[in-house]
């Protein structure tokens, strides 16, 4: 759907900052050329450099009975997420606690447990209880205990279960305690509900717990006179806020209404954003007033709602409103009360508008939008936040409240990672700067708590996910930072492989190598060093004698999305082998960097073992993997480069999709395309891809790079028909970092600047306008930033920051006739062949190539 039109204050001030950007990046004399594009995608591109929050880390733990976590079982696998009937005894948790002055209020708050029962002082105050199909794990539990509470000593007691469980494919054991349900957390404050005060007492290491004992099932466990002596101090996790792993997978969804719970890493920063439309509005016996307050960010006016026969009986009976962002967003909703009484609404979360619209519990499938529908309780004149997620829509039903309640604001609390865009791109073509751009605000949206995949699902850190994303925020933003700390995460333990996932581990040696090409960190590689050992030997365990990847461990292979090509088949084999091959080669150059010429040159020659072995499972023309154009590509990449030339004429000439027999391929496995495409010399054929292909999103009305996507697939809300992970529906992401890879690619080979060696100290500069009547931008580097501009006809204007050794820049001059210059000085054309021209450039500064 379009966005709705900006003010034209708004249109001058970031076509303003636009142009300031250019004058800054492409220097005076590119301005001329530049054209501003629409106005930015990501509403924090423009954004003013923003303070650290202030926010105290909340003291709360997450405990559990101890040595009875089954993450950390050796059986663990006996008790999958999915099934939440095992694992069900009964915990029982005790703490003593003194109290020196009755409060008048006082608030319980719980989260954790599908089902918890309540004592205080030995006082049954309540039973809590969650639905086993919720998408959300847990929820956070409340009610009143002022009325339990006694001076002195006090004694909370809480029988739970354990949460009913999500999934998650993370290596942490604490993630996967939070998302198996086997935590809980209490606190109680002194005050109202959603009002934050110093608490009385938090969930710590000083509690006790034990398992119910059936055969005492008459113990009076919990009155405050019962001797717990025998039971253990519970385990802890720490704080709910204290480790990153606790906010991966939608470990902490549930965690949403605790009272001061920010739940993101310190380095991340928030934003307000308004509606840009409010549809779907559905009264019913209420009325609503001052509704363009909620799209405006400058408004006085508040809105509210007039219910004239109190509460509705029904979440379908409410009043209703469906609220448009528009574009993918990564935050949760916020809403702030101007009322005396609480309100609760109901909220569901949607990327597109169909997802935010549909009931039902089950998340992913046709019936029901991925988080589900979740109430919100809005404290009197307080503030309440929704679930932590990526969206567009958000649709609101107002169940209860006063006869006339108001909201100051109903906006979204935006999440972001305060990084600059350091490069930039501009061409003759809006789609393709439109490309570039969705693609580049595609991967910040997935730079929160680490680079995960996505912001709706998984969440999670994946290497082949980091392979992709990680390339272009390095191009983009030229930060490092995330991608460290994300590679670091993902070490797997001794023998196991990253992710679980052979081809990741290899994944994960790509991503580091690229990382070190842009960066050149000596130190963090040297950090590495071990990790790097241990996921190589890794994979060398799973080659047979003969060098070859056979699976003889039986794990699960994931090449892409498409037919064959994940899960146990030949193809997938072939697939890992192949990534397996380019890893041996990384590898080697990042041990000879770490001065281990040993390492290095064993590992090169277990690039050509590995690569002899797979040669036995070509076609018979010696070139091709049968028609994949997964495996192919690859194979372009990798293999030896005679053979490209039938890999292109045979299979990778045919790319695209108008025709029932052509292939399935993911805009993950689609970067890798592009890339085999570069490598047999078909640039041109790559851009006409990317615009068919990656545009095909925009004119579906994309603001973010879907997970999957074909062109053939039906057009009527297309979400409902994408595929990827064995599933189809709400469950497929519309926001997903591994489909940014054209961001990189137009960088790259548009304007063709790529480092030469680790840190840019050496560069290549070879733009390449293909079809196109200019092209400019910038690309980060330690040194600086470079910035170009390309035009047919008048040449190449770029700026080396200092630093650089060496820039190698071709020109590709239109007109061979015409002399060509090299800052005012005629070139003498040493290093001519066809219309390109080759030149050297030692200088930092400003430079001029072109004729006259």
């Amino acid at each position: 759907m379009p966005f709705s039109p900006p003010s034209p204050v708004l249109k001058r001030r970031q076509s303003a900052a636009f142009l300031l950007l250019l004058v800054v990046s492409l220097g005076v004399g590119a301005l001329a050329h530049a054209q501003a594009p629409p106005l930015p995608l990501d509403p924090t591109r423009n954004l003013p450099p923003a303070p650290a929050p202030a926010h105290t880390t909340l003291p709360e733990e997450y405990i559990w009975t101890a040595n009875d976590v089954t993450a950390l079982r050796p059986d663990h696998g006996r008790f999958p997420w999915n099934r939440p009937d095992l694992r069900v005894d009964p915990h029982r948790f005790r703490v003593h606690f003194r109290v020196g002055a009755l409060p008048r209020v006082a608030t319980l708050y719980v989260a954790g447990p599908r089902e918890a029962h309540i004592f205080l002082n030995g006082r049954r105050l309540d039973d809590f209880y969650l639905d086993t199909d919720a998408p959300i794990g847990f929820h956070v539990f409340h009610t009143s205990v002022a009325a339990a509470l006694r001076l002195g000593d006090n004694v909370l007691a809480i029988e739970a279960t354990r949460g009913h469980g999500i999934v998650t494919g993370a290596a942490s054991t604490a993630t996967q305690q939070l998302t198996y349900g086997e935590i809980i957390v209490a606190r109680i404050a002194p005050a109202q509900f959603g009002v934050e005060a110093p608490a009385l007492v938090v969930s710590n290491g000083t509690w006790r717990s034990a398992t119910a004992s059936p055969e005492h099932p008459q113990e009076r466990w919990s009155e405050p006179g019962f001797d717990d002596s025998s039971w253990q101090p519970v385990e802890s996790l720490g704080p709910v806020e204290s480790n990153v792993d606790f906010f991966q997978w939608s470990a902490d969804a549930g965690m949403y209404e605790w009272p001061g719970y920010v739940g993101m890493s310190p380095g991340l920063r928030t934003f307000a954003l308004p509606a840009s439309a409010v549809t779907h509005i559905f009264s019913g016996a209420a009325s609503f007033a001052n509704l363009a307050s909620l799209t405006s960010a400058t408004s006085t006016a508040t809105f509210s709602i007039t219910n004239t026969i109190g509460a509705q009986a029904t979440d379908a009976d409410a009043p209703s409103i469906l609220l448009d962002f528009g574009r993918e967003v990564t935050g949760r909703l916020l809403v702030e009360s101007a009322s005396p009484a609480d309100a609760t609404l109901s909220i569901a979360y949607g990327e597109s508008e169909i997802e935010a619209l549909a009931t039902g519990l089950t998340p992913g499938q046709q019936g029901g939008n991925y988080l589900g529908t979740n109430l919100l309780h809005v404290p009197a004149n307080g503030v309440a936040r929704g679930p932590k997620s990526g969206f567009r829509y958000v649709r609101i039903r107002f169940l209860r409240g006063a006869p006339v309640t108001a909201y100051k604001s109903i906006h979204v609390e935006g999440i972001y990672d305060p990084v600059a865009y350091a490069g930039s791109f501009v061409s003759s073509d809006p789609l393709l700067n439109r490309i570039w751009e969705t693609g580049a605000y595609t991967a910040h949206l997935c730079m929160q708590d680490g680079i995960w995949d996505a912001p709706k699902r998984d969440r999670g850190r994946w290497a082949g996910d980091l392979d992709i994303e990680g390339h272009v925020i390095s191009t983009v933003f030229g930060d490092r930072a995330l991608t460290e700390e994300t590679l670091r995460a993902l070490v797997p333990s001794a023998g196991a492989h990253v992710n679980g996932i052979p081809s990741y581990s290899a994944l994960w040696i790509t991503s580091l190598a690229d990382l070190y090409q842009h960066f050149g960190d000596i130190a963090f590689l040297l950090s590495q060093r071990q990790a790097l050992l241990g996921i190589l030997a890794g994979m060398d365990a799973s080659l047979n004698a003969d060098g070859l990847f056979d699976n003889h461990a039986h794990q699960w292979l994931f090449v892409d999305w498409a037919p064959g090509l994940y899960a146990y088949t030949p193809e997938s084999r072939i697939g890992t082998q192949l990534q397996y091959i380019r890893a041996y080669h990384a590898a080697a150059a990042l041990l000879r960097a770490l001065d281990d010429a040993a390492a290095g040159q064993r590992y090169d020659a277990q690039a050509t073992r590995a690569l002899n072995a797979i040669h036995a499972l070509r076609d018979a023309n010696g070139a091709t993997y049968g028609d994949t154009w997964q495996l192919n590509a690859l194979a372009t990449v990798v293999d030896d480069p005679k053979t490209a030339g039938a890999i292109w004429t045979r299979v990778l000439s045919h790319v695209k999709q108008d025709a029932p027999a052509d292939q399935v391929v993911s805009p993950y496995f689609n970067a890798y395309v592009l890339e085999a495409m570069d490598v047999t010399g078909h640039q041109q054929q790559a851009l006409d891809w990317i615009r068919a292909y990656w545009g095909g999103m925009l004119a579906e009305g994309a603001t973010s790079f879907w997970e999957s996507y074909d062109l053939r697939w039906p057009k009527t809300n297309p979400q409902l028909s994408l595929q990827a992970d064995g599933t189809s529906g709400y469950f497929v992401s519309l926001a997903h970092g591994w489909s940014s890879g054209p961001t990189a690619w137009l960088t790259e080979n548009v304007l063709g600047i790529t480092p030469s060696s680790p840190a840019y100290d050496t560069v290549d500069i070879r733009p390449r306008l293909l079809g196109l009547d200019y092209a400019g931008g910038t690309v980060p580097t330690p040194h600086g930033t470079i910035a170009i501009h390309i035009d047919r006809q008048k040449g190449i204007d770029l700026d080396l920051p200092p630093g650089i050794a060496r820039a190698t820049v071709a020109y590709y001059a239109s007109d061979p006739t015409r002399e060509v210059f090299l800052d005012g000085k005629p070139s003498r054309c040493e290093n001519c062949k066809d219309t390109q021209q080759v030149f050297e450039i030692t200088q930092a500064g400003h430079h001029v190539i072109g004729p006259r």
